[in-house]
């Protein structure tokens, strides 16, 4: 069950995707789910107000996460095989949808707002792990410069070839924390909250290295997530924005943990040991200058 004040297409995602897998006849056992459309209500909505919010159900999916335990290569490939059938997906089949604008301005300005806390930080005296965030984050300053200026040159390019772009229905946060294993040869894609219409790179950046710190993905568990996917001519422009959108969105979100002294410490230490491993040769940063 799920309550929430906010309004997200994840449901219509859901939907659509599953309208679009064949039904198997009534007498043959159905495989493992690969998704959770929610249930709908008596009036056919995904969601009903409920106390100031939008009240869902979806039915549980049972099994560990790719964090929990590693997929297994013929996991992953299954994985590859869900992620090419969403990207399959009609986009107009799913209304509502935001589309990719190639205008980096939002994450930049997040982490403009870093080295604004980063001074503050600095001149107040600040404890153990916000000096360790600010020395790490005014040490990466450069690095950070570029990948701004990059997201930007990138970015503009890409809105020069407007509708020649190729745009697919997006889950855009399909790392394998998100991805269930429901059973020994399949799994299941969860949180579809930022579910938008992009090029497939804002998909497939989550297979080629990955971007969850200190769990890279391997060249064996990606070429078994391409075996499943297909073939796919991986363009240079759209997969360096991709990576440059995203390093700049984790690395402002774990120092903004990290500075904030009002979070659990132990939140604190474990968003600086994130932001290390983004700021660090096989980071984040470093794939987005690549």
């Amino acid at each position: 069950m799920r309550w929430t004040s906010a309004t997200t297409p994840a449901a219509q995602v859901a939907l659509a995707f599953a309208r679009s897998i064949p039904q198997r006849p009534q007498d043959v056992p159905a495989a493992p789910a690969t998704l959770a459309p929610p249930l709908l209500t008596r009036g056919g909505a995904t969601a009903t107000d409920h106390d100031g919010g939008h009240l869902s159900v979806e039915p549980w999916l049972d099994g560990p996460t790719g964090r929990d335990v590693p997929l297994t290569p013929v996991q992953w490939t299954a994985f590859g095989r869900l992620v090419a059938r969403l990207h399959a997906l009609d986009p107009t089949s799913v209304p509502g949808l935001a589309r990719e604008s190639f205008d980096p301005t939002a994450p930049v300005a997040r982490t403009l707002l870093v080295d604004v806390e980063v001074s503050r930080t600095l001149d107040g005296g600040p404890d153990a792990v916000a000096a360790a965030t600010a020395d790490a984050w005014v040490a990466a300053g450069p690095w950070l410069a570029a990948v701004r200026a990059r997201a930007a040159r990138v970015g503009l390019r890409l809105r020069e070839h407007g509708r020649d772009l190729p745009l697919v229905v997006t889950h855009a946060d399909a790392h394998v924390g998100h991805v269930v294993a429901t059973g020994r040869r399949d799994v299941a894609l969860l949180d579809w909250e930022h579910a938008c219409v992009a090029p497939p790179e804002h998909d497939l950046i989550f297979v080629l290295g990955g971007v969850l710190p200190h769990e890279p993905v391997t060249v064996e568990q990606a070429a078994a997530f391409f075996t499943g996917y297909g073939r796919v001519d991986i363009d240079d422009d759209r997969l360096a924005y991709a990576r440059c959108v995203r390093a700049l969105h984790d690395v402002a979100a774990a120092a903004g943990t990290a500075l904030d002294p009002a979070r659990p410490s132990a939140l604190r230490v474990a968003a600086l040991g994130d932001l290390t491993a983004h700021l660090g040769p096989g980071g984040l940063v470093a794939a987005a200058l690549e």
